[in-house]
């Protein structure tokens, strides 16, 4: 009985792992992929968080230097496969709470 129940466990992790593998190639939300395959979205997060754990942010801490006070190119942040640009005047609470909302999904 325990070793059907390994068994029926690896099963669902391989079919999860392919469809969270296929979902981030596609580029799609993860709604749209979901209704597409027909599936949970609860699940779908579920299999996301327990595959893939999300990372803790790092932040570093970055001097301004009237060298690089003259780039008006924006700061890129990374969180997950997410991508943010924060111009220099930024709101770090705003910037906080959006670091919140990416790390969720």
């Amino acid at each position: 009985m325990a070793q059907s129940r390994k068994a029926e466990n690896a099963r669902k992790r391989r079919i999860w792992k392919k469809h969270l593998k296929d979902w981030s190639a596609s580029g799609r939300t993860q709604l749209d992929y979901c209704r597409e395959h027909n599936l949970s979205r609860h699940q779908f997060q579920y299999w996301k968080k327990r595959l893939h754990p999300p990372e803790s942010p790092a932040f570093v801490e970055l001097r301004v230097t009237p060298e690089n006070e003259k780039q008006p190119a924006p700061l890129r942040l990374m969180v997950g496969d997410c991508q943010v640009a924060v111009e220099r005047d930024f709101d770090p609470v705003a910037l906080q709470q959006l670091i919140g909302v990416l790390s969720r999904l």
